[in-house]
């Protein structure tokens, strides 16, 4: 934490949460609670992509986005 020096970790649901929320409203960071004195502490979203659980070897990997391009011409 930036105002405690408390050294704390997001759960893998609360990053898979942030991820999803990140990208579907546009947002450049997440605002983690402190679990000691609750300040607000931003997570950059290149951050939170380092920190997210990789996907099982035998998984593919989840589809791309959409490109604009591809909504230009449609």
């Amino acid at each position: 934490c930036y105002r405690c020096g408390w050294s704390f970790a997001l759960k893998p649901e609360e990053i898979r949460f942030a991820l999803e929320a990140l990208e579907a409203s546009g947002g450049k960071h997440y605002d983690a609670r402190c679990p000691r004195c609750r300040q607000a502490n931003k997570i950059s979203l290149e951050q939170l992509r380092r920190g997210a659980p990789r996907p099982p070897a035998g998984e593919a990997n989840p589809p791309a986005p959409p490109s604009d391009s591809e909504d230009a011409s449609a």
